[in-house]
């Protein structure tokens, strides 16, 4: 529990555009939950897998927003001296999906 406790404690304090937002810890007889905002656009991994599948790879342009998005992220956990050790694109989730380009994306 007091690695969770450290970690809610953490997720408490940010307010980004681009980083899931946390709600709450709730604690069962057996388990933790931590509570986070609802995320409908699925996982970045997922998106580049299909694209690829189907011939179709994000464009350069398109992945320079995704990029910009989860450096502005980055950058700002980063200036609270807070480092993610685990960056993949399984690890981001996509706010907004728009079909042929990807536009604006708010990756967490």
């Amino acid at each position: 529990m007091e690695n969770f406790g450290k970690e809610s404690k953490i997720l408490q304090q940010m307010n980004h555009p681009n980083i899931v937002k946390f709600v709450a810890i709730n604690e069962s007889e057996t388990r933790i939950f931590l509570v986070m905002e609802l995320v409908r656009g699925g996982q970045l991994k997922a998106l580049m897998d299909q694209r690829n599948k189907s011939g179709n790879p994000l464009t350069d342009e398109e992945a320079a927003t995704i990029m910009k998005s989860i450096f502005a992220g980055l950058q700002y956990i980063h200036l609270k001296d807070i480092v993610h050790r685990d960056l993949k694109p399984g690890e981001f989730k996509l706010l907004s999906i728009v079909v042929d380009f990807v536009r604006e994306y708010l990756v967490k």
